[in-house]
């Protein structure tokens, strides 16, 4: 496929916590989906990216190695030190180290016709930036979270300026590669909002908002191929199935699903099934194997994801605090046509609840949890609408084809701009 610019581009991503292509089975996210767009449109990919499995916390790689997924599409994958829990000192030092690698390496690779780098993290983000503006090459970044803003939440009110003071050096990094970036790229836009923050300007065509989004999937007959899904399957699929799916961390728990499926038990054709894995995963199965009601899966791949979003009826999101994301459980239910129960704030509570797809309840509020997946259970009409919404929603803002195409054009469009030197080039198309 031709692209706007007409030339194949050599792209860097800088993506250091996302699963990988070369893994198997692996469910594509972001930059992993992005990338197949940018390789489909006929450009070189080179992907940057950390040997430790941050959802798993353990080793993808024991070195610094490189891999070849095709012809237009390379992997450099950078060691540190690994990690145990997600807010520790030996994460902060893994991300330094993988940082000051990239420093080292990139000069003595060949120069990039544009990098896109994700934040965070931002230690990474930094490197890439300055890299960038050093050899004379545009850079998007692509805000994910709110680092290091988020690290002050789980400290003491009384602390709280006294760690800001300590990570002066880190929220400086924010600001300067936020300010050097020729545009910012977010999944929602109150994180565009914050990053424009940092960089203390307003707005520009070269920032813009981009969906996580899903694939498709693509509806099949059961199988006995994958026998874990299939045997699960098979003897509930005549109840009333709610899911999780995703990693067991600080924000999105579903310890609390215990707690619903405890209250539920008396309604035999209920049935919580929890995926994913994590940092909570053996306090979770602990519990679950206390409830008939409940089945613990483990790490799901995106077969296995496909098949139980196919059988299953709501799709649940629980944080425990009062934040706003748009995470990828949320655009993963919706391309299942689930009906989504949700504790985030922001964006995603406004669609929600603007298009009918689903409820919020409070993080943390059991009851009122319970209320929602009782009411889409006994209201069949109200279930089949929210259930239509979400299908109708998802093809016409979260397809990931789409959304990726569009993502794809606008670097094309950014690297036609920097090199002709045209401000007013009109990146809307």
């Amino acid at each position: 496929m031709k692209n706007n610019s007409q030339r194949m581009l050599n792209i860097w991503l800088i993506q250091r916590g996302e699963p990988l292509p070369c893994e198997e089975n692996t469910r594509k996210m972001r930059t992993g989906m992005l990338a197949d767009k940018l390789v489909e449109r006929g450009h070189s990919i080179v992907w940057w990216t950390s040997a430790f499995d941050h959802n798993k916390k353990k080793w993808k790689f024991r070195k610094d190695t490189e891999v070849k997924v095709n012809n237009n599409f390379k992997i450099i994958i950078l060691k540190g030190i690994g990690y145990k829990k997600n807010i520790s000192l030996s994460r902060y030092i893994d991300h330094r180290i993988i940082a000051w690698k990239f420093k080292k390496l990139a000069s003595k690779k060949p120069k990039p016709d544009i990098i896109v780098v994700s934040m965070p993290t931002y230690d990474l983000a930094y490197e890439a930036t300055m890299f960038a503006k050093k050899n004379n090459i545009p850079v998007l970044v692509d805000i994910r979270d709110e680092w290091p803003d988020l690290f002050l939440r789980y400290v003491p009110v009384r602390i709280r300026k006294l760690v800001k003071v300590l990570l002066f050096k880190d929220f400086q990094m924010v600001r300067k590669t936020t300010q050097m970036a020729d545009g910012l790229i977010s999944m929602m836009n109150s994180l565009l909002k914050w990053g424009l923050n940092y960089a203390q300007r307003e707005k520009s065509k070269k920032d813009k908002v981009f969906y996580i989004g899903a694939k498709k999937i693509l509806r099949r007959n059961i199988d006995s191929q994958n026998q874990k899904i299939f045997n699960l399957l098979t003897n509930i699929k005549d109840k009333f199935i709610v899911t999780f799916i995703g990693a067991f961390g600080l924000y999105y728990n579903p310890l609390i699903l215990l707690d619903c499926a405890k209250e539920l038990l008396n309604n035999k054709d209920i049935v919580f099934v929890i995926g994913g894995y994590g940092e909570f995963f053996d306090k979770i199965k602990q519990r679950a194997s206390l409830l008939p009601n409940v089945i613990l899966t483990g790490w799901l791949n995106q077969y296995e994801i496909n098949i139980l979003l196919e059988h299953s009826d709501i799709g649940i999101i629980p944080v425990t605090k009062y934040i706003e994301a748009f995470p990828n459980k949320g655009f993963t239910y919706l391309s299942g046509g689930l009906p989504i129960v949700s504790s985030l704030q922001g964006e995603f509570k406004e669609i929600i609840e603007k298009y009918q797809i689903g409820f919020y309840y409070p993080p943390n509020d059991t009851g009122t949890l319970v209320t929602c997946i009782k009411r889409l259970y006994e209201d069949r009409e109200l279930y089949k609408k929210m259930a239509k919404n979400a299908q109708r929603i998802f093809d016409e803002m979260f397809d990931a084809d789409k959304i990726y195409n569009e993502y794809a054009k606008h670097i094309e469009d950014i690297v036609y701009m920097y090199n002709n030197k045209k401000g007013d080039l009109n990146l809307t198309r």
